[in-house]
Formats: structure tokens, C-alpha cells, sequence
């Protein structure tokens, strides 16, 4: 039977219409899941897949168009049945409960103690102005401009400080007696 007749018989709601396009389409149905499902689909997938195509053929066959074909229209709902499908699957996986922990261990919670330790005595060791500029502008994060008024020098004195004591601090850290795990950055 030709496809426009089919299609005349399952828009008057004739279930063996839809039987013959089951019949004649399931396979085709099968391979745009598979294509959509990736690599390995499973059969139960690629068949429920096509199954949904197929009810969702029969509830909208008021719409359909006896002059166009049939196939163009069920790949397309075949193809988003299971691109719905696979974005359900994410949306549900599990995590693995062997998820590592993100979190700093014991060596390294010391490590870090031990450079804000020194950091915070190489800042102490510094002259004055430098020691109460770095102090009040990275350990009590006062803006910068407010800081350098109320040591009585400009905005750029103040900048030009802060690079040159950082640099100093860097090298300190970093240079011969410096802590051993702290990499210098470029």
C-alpha cells in the first residue's frame, strides 16, 4: 500500500495504518536513535525510542500531510526522542562516591601555614613606611589611595613602593633560604 493512502487511513484513525508504518518505518526509527544515541546504545533504549516516535506519530496524525513523506518526519521526532533521552541520562547519573577530595591535606595545610609564617615575618621585617603600607593595604585591604594619604605620600609613591616591596619579598621567598616548595611565578 502506498504511504499517501497509509497515511489518509491513520489520519482517520486506523490502527493498521499505523501497524504498516510500524512495520515499515520501526527499523528506520532504530538507526536515527542508534545515530543519535552515540556509540553502543542499548536495545531497550533504540526500542523505546522508536516505540515514542510511533505514539507520538499516532497522537499528532491530524497534522500530518498525505503529500509529504513520512520518513523527513520521523527521523526528525526520532532524532530529538533520543537526544531527550540521553539528556535525561545526565541529568540523573549518579556521581561516583570515589570522587577525590579537593581539599588540602595535612602536608599541605603545614605548607602553607609555614610560607604565610614567613611571609608575615619578612613583612614585619620591613622599614617604615613600607612594613605599615603593606600591612594596611593587604592584610587589612584598605584602598590603596586611603593608605598612601595617610602616610602622607601620593598615590604613585605608594604603587611604586608596594612593586618594589614585592619584588624584595619574592626574592626572599623564592632566592637561596626561601622556602623550599614555593615556585617563583614569571
Amino acid at each position: 500500500m502506498e504511504e499517501h493512502d497509509l497515511i489518509l487511513r491513520l489520519k482517520a484513525g486506523d490502527r493498521q495504518a499505523l501497524e504498516a508504518l510500524i512495520d515499515r518505518y520501526t527499523h528506520y526509527c532504530g538507526a536515527v536513535a542508534a545515530r543519535a544515541l552515540g556509540p553502543c546504545p542499548s536495545r531497550e533504549d533504540l526500542e523505546e525510542v522508536a516505540a515514542d516516535a510511533f505514539l507520538a506519530l499516532w497522537r499528532g496524525r491530524e497534522g500530518l500531510d498525505p503529500d509529504r513523506p513520512l520518513r523527513p518526519w520521523l527521523a526528525v521526532t526520532a532524532r530529538n526522542l533520543a537526544l531527550d533521552r540521553l539528556r535525561a541520562r545526565r541529568e540523573t547519573q549518579e556521581l561516583s562516591p570515589c570522587l577525590p577530595d579537593a581539599r588540602p591535606g595535612p602536608e599541605e595545610l603545614a605548607e602553607r601555614q609555614a610560607l604565610h609564617d614567613q611571609l608575615r615575618r619578612l613583612v614585619e621585617g620591613l622599614e617604615e613606611p613600607d612594613r605599615t603600607l603593606f600591612l594596611r593595604y593587604y592584610y587589612e585591604e584598605e584602598p590603596l589611595y586611603q593608605v598612601a594619604s595617610r602616610l602622607g605620600m601620593n598615590l604613585s609613591t605608594a604603587k611604586t613602593r608596594l612593586a618594589r616591596g614585592r619584588k624584595r619579598l619574592k626574592q626572599a621567598l623564592t632566592g637561596p633560604g626561601g622556602m623550599q616548595y614555593v615556585k617563583p611565578h614569571p
